[in-house]
């Protein structure tokens, strides 16, 4: 046991006491009066002396997302503890599009600057995949099957429903008896 608090007691991402791992405690907007445990901000550009968590996603560039949970949390099983955090699930599905815009700007541009040189052996290739805007998905191709992920928001979607109609029927009903 004392080993365990030893071993917490200089990882800025866990309580030194219970050792547990920091989440909303990590950051200095969802940490109230006690600001001991902050590691990191969530706004754009650090603020206060903390780094902006936001900033060094996009610094590393890492579409994996394992590169940079063990460069700035305490590894992938902590980054993905805290992607699971309704809180903060806003926040990562903005950062994940932007980074994905970001790249794909950033490859768009070499194939622009590769369709236009004369000399390169994929300029034709380039130049119709911009020419077709080949990043957009395709209209009208077949999507594929939903995912699980899919299929059980439109089953809780659907059987949200069902209760609503069957409360509403109810309720009817009731007012009917009355009547």
């Amino acid at each position: 046991m004392l080993k365990n608090v030893l071993q917490y007691m200089n990882n800025p991402f866990r309580s030194p006491t219970t050792g547990a791992r920091y989440l909303k405690g990590l950051f200095y907007e969802t940490t109230l009066v006690n600001k001991s445990s902050v590691v990191y901000t969530l706004k754009d550009q650090d603020h206060q002396g903390y780094p902006s968590l936001y900033r060094l996603y996009m610094e590393k560039e890492d579409q994996t997302e394992y590169e940079f949970a063990v460069a700035y949390l305490e590894g992938y099983e902590h980054w993905e503890m805290l992607c699971k955090c309704t809180w903060f699930k806003p926040h990562l599905i903005r950062w994940r599009n932007e980074l994905e815009l970001k790249l794909k700007a950033r490859y768009l541009s070499k194939l622009v600057v590769d369709a236009e040189d004369s000399t390169s052996k994929t300029q034709l290739i380039s130049a119709k995949y911009l020419i077709e805007k080949g990043w957009e998905p395709k209209q009208g191709s077949p999507r594929g099957r939903p995912s699980k992920a899919e299929i059980a928001t439109e089953a809780e979607r659907i059987a949200l429903t069902e209760d609503r109609i069957l409360e509403d029927f109810n309720r009817l009903a009731t007012l009917k008896e009355l009547n």
